[in-house]
């Protein structure tokens, strides 16, 4: 879709859940599906990466 942009997850990148607040390691992309890892281990989810840009904004890194 035009004007539709797409996040650059790699794995061991973490996002945040945009609807629940929720910190998620990405553990693997394989083609286009995503598997995320909650920060505690207690949860996985698997998605599409095109979804990772929709319901998910990156952790940003601060550099000191």
């Amino acid at each position: 879709m035009k004007g539709e942009t797409t996040m650059e997850a790699k794995d061991g990148d973490t996002v945040k859940n945009l609807l629940n607040g929720r910190y998620y390691k990405v553990k693997r992309i394989v083609k286009s599906l995503a598997v995320l890892q909650s920060e505690d281990g207690q949860r996985q989810i698997l998605t599409e990466v095109e979804n990772l840009s929709l319901f998910y904004k990156k952790k940003e890194t601060t550099k000191v």
